[in-house]
């Protein structure tokens, strides 16, 4: 009996001694004492997880995972470009308000202002003829002349055929040199001058052109000296030159 009792108490020593200082060739008892107050390597301590930040919160019901950005402050929407108004013209046809396209049976053709019409037609046989427009009450004209024998230069026909008629009207006066130009692609020349008709001071330009072969067209349109700076005026003058359409001459 007292052989079994003294195996059990030196049984129990050696437990103790076996937790509290370990066994030979055992870890030492503060490694144990580490061991078993670390927490696994897996487990992360508040402040030190996986992120660097503490656990984070639970999500209410109905949310996703992600946080929803912070909506940033709404910028005002933008004016509106006005756009500008369009300058009104003749409906379709490219020309001046107030302009139609005429188209003589002579073969040529040209924009005139509304109510004008052929005044007069002065003819040469079949050398040459001279087209007058204009309009009743209106000082105004544009003469369109055709001619089958000029010759190869327009600012010599200006000089030498043209001019020498004018100098033997009322105290004709050109205004600068004959200027040589191109037109449609051909030869021309310009010259402008004033002359008194019928008691008025009358303000002229021409143009000139050939078309080869010896035959070329001439336009002159006229005023009135006094207005020859008119708006309308120099609008009408664009305009002709720029629909007139010799046809087939």
């Amino acid at each position: 009996m007292v052989a079994g009792t003294s195996l059990a108490v030196i049984t129990v020593a050696v437990a103790v001694l076996a937790v509290t200082q370990g066994l030979p060739g055992s870890d030492t008892g503060s490694d144990v004492a580490d061991s078993l107050a670390r927490p696994p390597a897996s487990a992360a301590s508040p402040g030190e997880g996986t992120g660097g930040s503490g656990p984070a919160p639970s999500e209410p019901p109905g949310t996703s995972g992600s946080p929803s950005p912070t909506p940033s402050p709404s910028s005002p929407d933008p004016k509106p470009t006005p756009t500008p108004t369009p300058t009104p013209s003749a409906p379709g046809t490219g020309l001046p308000p107030g302009f139609r396209t005429y188209k003589a049976p002579e073969g040529f053709s040209v924009a005139l202002p509304a109510g004008w019409e052929p005044l007069d037609t002065d003819r040469q046989g079949d050398l040459r003829y001279r087209v007058t427009f204009g309009a009743a009450g209106d000082d105004r004209t544009l003469a369109i002349t055709y001619s089958k024998r000029v010759g190869p230069d327009p600012v010599a026909v200006w000089r030498d055929e043209v001019e020498p008629n004018l100098e033997q009207s009322g105290d004709y006066r050109r205004i600068g040199e004959i200027r040589a130009t191109t037109y449609q692609g051909r030869e021309a020349a310009d010259m402008e001058w004033t002359a008194d008709v019928d008691g008025t001071r009358v303000h002229t330009f021409g143009r000139g052109f050939l078309l080869g072969e010896g035959r070329s067209f001439s336009l002159r349109w006229t005023t009135p000296d006094a207005d020859w700076e008119d708006k309308a005026n120099q609008e009408a003058l664009r305009a002709f030159l720029k629909t007139f359409r010799p046809g087939s001459g």
